[in-house]
């Protein structure tokens, strides 16, 4: 009852919240180009963003998306490389204030919608490193910092998965760090191959950025840097399934006890 309940909620306000969205289009774009003097890419990029914070912290997943920073301050521009869980992950990276240019693929097979990412500047994954390369150094020397998935797909069983080795290559190419995120909760909300979601709250961990090694080998430099990012969001992660059974172990004794 209560999952029916929620959906029954969050799906009208999903679809009012894009509504609201496409009537204030107009103006947000209007006060990026012309207020704050950005480009078209730069405003097409915080305007998705503010899209992004409409929906996971002004109708939420029963509440705000709450975002953890593990270092003294955020440091942009980076490359984030976050676990993948559920189809809402995406979304999730609009709690944090940050022009952001992703990489992805889904997108730009949906007619019209591929024109708006090709706009905000946006990365096709099945364009190639080349593209990749040139894009993405072309984002963060203009000081927007971009997301790569680096499992490439989401995970079935929550457990992290095989890296790709394409966001540390451009590390190493560019000079920028790796910033980790640990995504905790969206998949128990929208599961792979799951339509309808679940009621919980998703939390996202900014690890400590992580930069490249200073040696010649750019490729053993790209795999220290892929071992060094997997390692510290696997860590997170098993810390907080930990934490997460332990509390559950605690509810049981003390149900059992009472």
């Amino acid at each position: 009852m209560k999952k029916l309940l929620f959906n029954l909620y969050f799906w009208p306000a999903f679809l009012l919240e894009h509504i609201v969205f496409f009537v204030l289009f107009p103006f947000l774009l209007f006060y990026h180009l012309v207020l704050c003097s950005r480009n078209i890419t730069s405003s097409l990029r915080r305007m998705i963003r503010f899209h992004g914070w409409l929906l996971v912290c002004v109708v939420p997943f029963l509440r705000p998306v709450l975002v953890t920073n593990r270092s003294d301050r955020l440091v942009t521009p980076a490359i984030f490389t976050p676990n993948h869980n559920s189809a809402i992950d995406p979304y999730l990276f609009g709690a944090i204030n940050i022009e952001n240019c992703f990489v992805t693929s889904w997108p730009f097979k949906i007619p019209l919608y591929k024109h708006f990412m090709q706009f905000a500047g946006y990365i096709n994954s099945d364009s190639g490193w080349q593209t990749l390369k040139e894009k993405g150094e072309e984002a963060l020397d203009s000081g927007s910092s971009i997301t790569i998935w680096p499992e490439g797909h989401r995970s079935r069983d929550g457990k992290l998965q095989r890296f790709r080795g394409g966001a540390f290559r451009l590390a190493v190419e560019t000079g920028y760090p790796i910033l980790p995120v640990c995504i905790l909760g969206s998949g128990d909300i929208l599961p792979p191959g799951h339509r309808f979601l679940n009621p919980g709250h998703v939390e996202m961990i900014l690890l400590k950025p992580i930069y490249p090694k200073n040696i010649q080998d750019s490729h053993e430099a790209a795999t220290i840097l892929r071992k060094e990012t997997r390692s510290a969001i696997n860590l997170e992660l098993t810390k907080n399934r930990k934490t997460i059974n332990h509390s559950r172990h605690s509810s049981k004794r003390t149900l059992t006890t009472a």
